[in-house]
């Protein structure tokens, strides 16, 4: 491309941008990050600006998830760097690439930790705020901190665990003039991880521990997502002639209609799941780091009866594990599985046959979230029951909010390696994800069609971006699953304490209504026989579409795992 004149430090940071292929931020503006949003459209690159800091950093968020590459946005100092920390914190726990740059004073007036409040209006301590969910934080206090930080926060991004790289950058910095200067050179891809060859990976007594297993279980974590041979786990799975599980953040990574897929573990997960990983005797672990929310509480009795094998590219994770880890191995997933498959290909592996018949034939009995016969209101798994046919006939991208509602969705919707693509808060459970995490997927992948379902409260947390959908052609369809209350918190609470003080009375919400107020097509559904023609009007909609579905206020997550409990043993109301 023709080099256009670079003047000061923004015009530098935007050819950046170009020549790691970002062709669009998102960005929030301010008066402090003005220098670099200007010259970023002096390079053509697209600004993309949704109503608050948190909305462009969601979809900044599901761009990134979704391209698997680093994303940009950027947002002023003051409110704009407090605003963007649920983003930042939600891309570090679960693992995706971001650069975040805020805005900044001048380096003139930051007050450098003096025993002073602030000195320049929205001065914020941004790098003591931003390091902790943060991959790096850096002020950038001079132009030599800027020609080094910034290549170093996209290869940073990406390297070994991926996750968010904060660049705070004061005004004066970006207004910098550039007299004379080598453009940057297009880099050579950097090579992440360290390459070995299988003998020094798969050593005789894992081999030895699979040849042994009788009740073998492979546990595909997020990491798992990576591999890109999508068939390579299905054929380990039949070499171990074990069954599979995955993570929450795992779903999709193997097919869901494998009769050798059990579903997701943890405290929402399937029962089926939960009860092969507690009886299994070997368990593989592909890329997770095994948190509380997947093992439960009782970790001295996870996995109690057999031996776990983990492989995570995070040293950190394998150092200072929650649950007993006999063989810990820090490498790369997609090294690890096709060594695997090299070293077990040929060999003759049989599981217990009486025990993974019993597994089935639980399995087939789908104890999670049986429907009631009330016709009064919509009961979740009816409705979804209904629609995974639908979503099957197409690749989707399906994003979630928090609540009730993403964990009926995970259970009772379908995934397919590379068909569809599953977007969620995990680490950070953060409401709000939703509706602004699926305009990113949209812009990252306008081919697909992407499915929204959001709870009533999660909904209302950034409904404000239905504003930015209403003169768009996104194939957006938005589910709210409106149960007037804060159903995952509510049914904690009644668990534990037997009463709901604060969201039993949630204030329920005419969600067509709103949507219409903004533009948006949209319809109510109330009962069962509804569904079919209304998921037919849905998907009917040329662009953004909503529909607001009036789930049973008293269906819980059940079976629900609790603390306490072994995963064996699940809450069943």
């Amino acid at each position: 491309m023709m080099i256009k004149k670079i003047e000061n430090i923004a015009d530098w940071v935007a050819y950046k941008f170009v020549l790691e292929g970002i062709d669009r931020v998102f960005v929030y503006p301010g008066g402090t990050i003005a220098p670099l949003i200007n010259a970023c459209i002096k390079f053509n690159i697209k600004i993309e600006c949704l109503n608050n800091e948190q909305g462009s950093g969601y979809a900044a968020l599901a761009y990134s998830r979704i391209n698997h590459k680093p994303q940009v946005v950027m947002v002023t100092s003051g409110p704009g760097v407090t605003n963007i920390i649920s983003p930042l914190a939600d891309a570090y726990y679960d693992s995706s690439p971001l650069i975040v740059i805020t805005g900044q004073i001048g380096t003139g007036d930051l007050t450098n930790r003096l025993e002073v409040r602030q000195r320049g209006f929205q001065e914020t301590p941004t790098v003591d705020i931003t390091k902790p969910v943060s991959k790096r934080s850096t002020c950038l206090l001079t132009t030599d901190d800027v020609f080094s930080e910034v290549p170093l926060a996209f290869d940073l991004a990406m390297e070994g665990r991926m996750g968010p790289c904060v660049l705070d950058f004061p005004m004066d910095i970006q207004r910098t003039e550039i007299d004379s200067f080598d453009p940057p050179k297009i880099r050579e891809p950097h090579v992440f991880g360290h390459q070995v060859n299988d003998e020094e990976i798969i050593q005789d007594e894992i081999l030895d521990a699979i040849s042994n297993a009788s009740k073998p279980v492979i546990l595909l974590g997020h990491g798992s997502l990576s591999v890109t041979e999508y068939k390579l786990l299905e054929e380990i799975a039949e070499s171990m002639d074990a069954l599979v599980a995955s993570s929450f953040l795992g779903l999709g990574s193997f097919s869901s209609s494998n009769e050798r897929f059990l579903g997701y573990i943890g405290h929402t997960g399937h029962q089926i799941a939960n009860l092969a990983v507690a009886e299994c005797d070997l368990l593989l672990v592909l890329g997770s780091r095994l948190d509380v929310r997947q093992t439960g509480t009782e970790v001295d009795d996870f996995v109690k009866n057999g031996k776990v094998i983990s492989v995570n590219n995070d040293p950190a994770e394998l150092d200072n594990p929650r649950v007993n880890i006999d063989w810990p191995i820090d490498m790369d997933i997609n090294i690890f599985c096709k060594a695997l498959r090299e070293k077990i290909k040929g060999n003759q592996y049989n599981s217990d046959a009486n025990w993974k018949k019993v597994i089935q034939q639980k399995r087939s009995m789908r104890l999670d979230d049986i429907p009631k016969n009330d016709t009064k209101f919509i009961q979740p798994r009816e409705f979804l029951d209904q629609l995974s046919p639908v979503m099957e006939k197409e690749e989707t991208i399906l994003v979630t909010g928090v609540g009730c509602h993403q964990h009926w969705a995970a259970r009772h919707l379908p995934f397919e390696p590379k068909a569809n693509t599953f977007l969620t808060s995990a680490g950070h459970g953060t409401m709000g994800y939703d509706i602004p995490s699926s305009i990113g997927a949209a812009m990252a992948s306008p081919e697909k069609k992407v499915v929204c379902i959001v709870g009533d409260g999660s909904a209302l947390m950034n409904i404000q971006e239905l504003a930015y959908l209403k003169d768009s052609d996104f194939d957006i369809k938005i589910i709210v699953f409106n149960n007037s209350r804060l159903g995952i918190v509510s049914q904690f609470q009644l668990i534990t304490w037997g009463v709901d003080p604060t969201t039993g009375d949630f204030r329920p919400q005419d969600f067509k209504s709103i949507a219409e107020g903004f533009g948006i097509n949209a319809e109510k559904i109330t009962q069962n026989r509804e569904i079919k023609d209304k998921i037919e009007w849905l998907w009917s909609q040329t662009g953004p579409a909503l529909l607001d579905v009036m789930i049973d206020p008293s269906a819980d997550v059940r079976p629900m795992l609790l603390a306490g409990q072994t995963m064996d043993e699940m809450w069943t109301g």
